[in-house]
């Protein structure tokens, strides 16, 4: 199966934060790159939940996972046990900041992200 979209969500949207629908298949693989992970990594455990949930669907909107980021720079999908570390993770948080899922901070390079309040740059 292929992904037909992608649901992009701050999993605590704030007041400037909101869902995005990726559909066509141009911002999919733009996306579906930058969610790109080292496969070699060994899984790592972030103690959040998480900040962004990526939803892929197929075909009629059938579910074929659900990946969460993590504090900037991991990726986390249940099968692989923990999360990966991202190959491009200040190219996602700009894509991130750019679509309004998450909020950039008042300060040069920054992010703050919604569940953590940690700061990551981009």
């Amino acid at each position: 199966m292929s992904a037909r979209s992608v649901e992009v969500c701050p999993r605590r949207p704030g007041d400037d934060e909101r869902s995005v629908m990726v559909g066509g298949y141009a911002e999919v693989a733009e996306l579906a790159a930058l969610l790109e992970v080292d496969p070699e990594a060994e899984p790592f455990t972030c103690m959040c939940w998480g900040d962004v949930d990526f939803t892929v669907r197929g075909e009629r909107g059938v579910v074929l996972g659900v990946l969460t980021h993590h504090a900037g720079d991991g990726l986390d999908w249940q099968p692989w046990g923990g999360q990966l570390p991202l190959l491009r993770p200040e190219e996602l948080t700009a894509w991130l900041t750019r679509h309004g899922v998450i909020e950039p901070t008042p300060g040069p390079g920054a992010t703050v992200w919604p569940t953590t309040g940690l700061s990551a740059p981009f």
